[in-house]
């Protein structure tokens, strides 16, 4: 069993990692990417317009079709 110890110091967020995480951190196998939101926007923005022309397009087909 597992004893709490009653003044144990807060953990600060200066506190180096353990050595498994900090090497994780070091060697990722991605690298996220950092954007502007102003390009997050652009981005949001033609991904709508994209999936709308989709629609509209399916729509005129289904139109020719006669369905």
């Amino acid at each position: 069993m597992i004893r709490i110890k009653q003044n144990k110091p807060q953990i600060s967020p200066e506190t180096k990692s353990f050595r498994i995480i900090r090497r994780l951190n070091l060697n990722r196998t991605y690298t996220p990417l950092k954007i502007g939101a102003i390009v997050g926007y652009i981005i949001l923005g033609m991904l709508s317009a994209s999936t709308s022309m989709f629609g509209i397009l399916v729509g005129a087909v289904l139109r020719v079709v006669g369905l």
